[in-house]
């Protein structure tokens, strides 16, 4: 299991002006939504062991009483993690857990874009660790286990998604503009605001354009954001609490999580 902890550049340096410029940002959003309503949902990605920073990541949506999806590697999963995991959520109907994956492993050649379920393997092999995954949480999590499912890396290709819906899939998560199209019957639930791996090294170049991300997100009627507990530090989690507190007062914007989604 390696799950990266880097922190962003933005994380090291944010602007002080970055509660003024997220206000802004999130009025002009909702100024651009249909109808002035938007729906946003946040997906923690790489779940399956508990700690400190999963702790903090909880605990801050609990204090402010939202919904959060946590995409779960099945195959980092023992009995005994999701007990602690579990026990961590409590019975909390705030938070849904899904599918991210089986192993989180690369297939594709060295300089090709990462992917576990792409053309670098055959149908059969991405089926069957589809299927394994699925069956692996089904059985540790039992009717918590809500059936959509996370590439890693936002992508796989159109082979792995046809399968899905045989295996018992109801929906799919990527990043927002990712193909190929899912196929009728399994929705997309896309993220577009990533907050934890960003690239771009100067922190104010990094702020406008995740801010950027939420506008349109915002503007599209669905905002989708992208969490990696294990790449935050205090400030990012300060951040996120803002983030969250910022949204909540606004008339026609809503939270949810994927069981919430796919009952619609």
């Amino acid at each position: 299991m390696i799950v990266s902890n880097n922190v962003s550049p933005i994380w090291q340096a944010l602007p002080d002006d970055h509660p003024q410029r997220l206000d802004h940002a999130v009025r002009q959003g909702l100024e651009k939504a249909p109808g002035g309503k938007a729906t946003v949902f946040f997906r923690a990605d790489d779940v399956a062991v508990p700690g400190n920073a999963f702790s903090a990541m909880l605990a801050l949506f609990r204090e402010r009483s939202a919904p959060l999806n946590l995409a779960v590697v099945p195959a980092w999963l023992t009995q005994s993690r999701w007990t602690a995991l579990k026990r961590e959520a409590a019975a909390d109907s705030l938070f849904c857990w899904s599918q991210h994956g089986w192993r989180h492993m690369n297939f594709e050649a060295p300089g090709a874009k990462k992917r576990e379920f792409g053309q670098a393997r055959s149908a059969r092999d991405k089926r069957q660790d589809l299927l394994k995954g699925f069956k692996r949480l089904e059985e540790i999590m039992g009717a918590d286990f809500t059936p959509v499912f996370t590439p890693p890396w936002n992508r796989c290709d159109s082979e792995a998604m046809a399968a899905m819906p045989a295996i018992g899939f109801k929906g799919i998560s990527r990043t927002v503009g990712a193909g190929p199209d899912a196929p009728k019957g399994l929705p997309d639930f896309p993220v577009r605001m990533d907050l934890h791996t960003r690239k771009e090294q100067d922190p104010d170049a990094s702020l406008d354009a995740m801010l950027q991300e939420l506008v349109q997100g915002l503007a599209s009627g669905q905002l989708g954001v992208m969490l990696h507990h294990q790449r935050m530090n205090q400030t990012s989690f300060d951040f996120l609490a803002l983030l969250i507190d910022q949204l909540r007062p606004h008339q026609g914007l809503s939270f949810a999580h994927f069981g919430h989604l796919l009952a619609r």
